[in-house]
């Protein structure tokens, strides 16, 4: 395969934790946020650690923000007939970018998120 990563096994489990662990946040109104970010602050300060940190929370308040925007274009606007379609299309991407960034997380590369903003730098 390639070089082995620099980061220790812990390092790299706690990156990969950083992008999986808002699955189980989603059950929780606003877990998905809180759970990135909890490894932020209070996980090692490990770089590679608070680099997936950072993109994993970025992504989930993006996703978040757009959750809530296509909700209110379903109440208004669009309706169902569109919201739907939307809705689906923004859970593929979550997950896909998701298990993609756990993965480059296993094996000590980073990982950007597709369509998100940079809110923490």
């Amino acid at each position: 395969m390639g070089q082995p990563s620099p980061f220790s096994d812990a390092a790299r489990t706690w990156a990969a934790v950083a992008h999986l662990a808002p699955l189980l946040g989603y059950f929780v109104l606003i877990g998905q946020i809180l759970l990135p970010l909890a490894v932020l602050l209070w996980g090692p300060k490990d770089p590679l650690v608070q680099a997936h940190a950072k993109e994993s929370l970025n992504g989930q308040i993006s996703y978040t923000l757009y959750g809530l925007a296509l909700w209110l274009l379903a109440l208004t606007v669009v309706g169902l007939v569109l919201a739907v379609p939307l809705a689906l299309g923004l859970v593929l991407l979550v997950l896909w970018n998701m298990v993609h960034g756990a993965l480059a997380a296993g094996r000590g590369e980073a990982y950007a998120y597709r369509l998100i903003l940079r809110l923490v730098p």
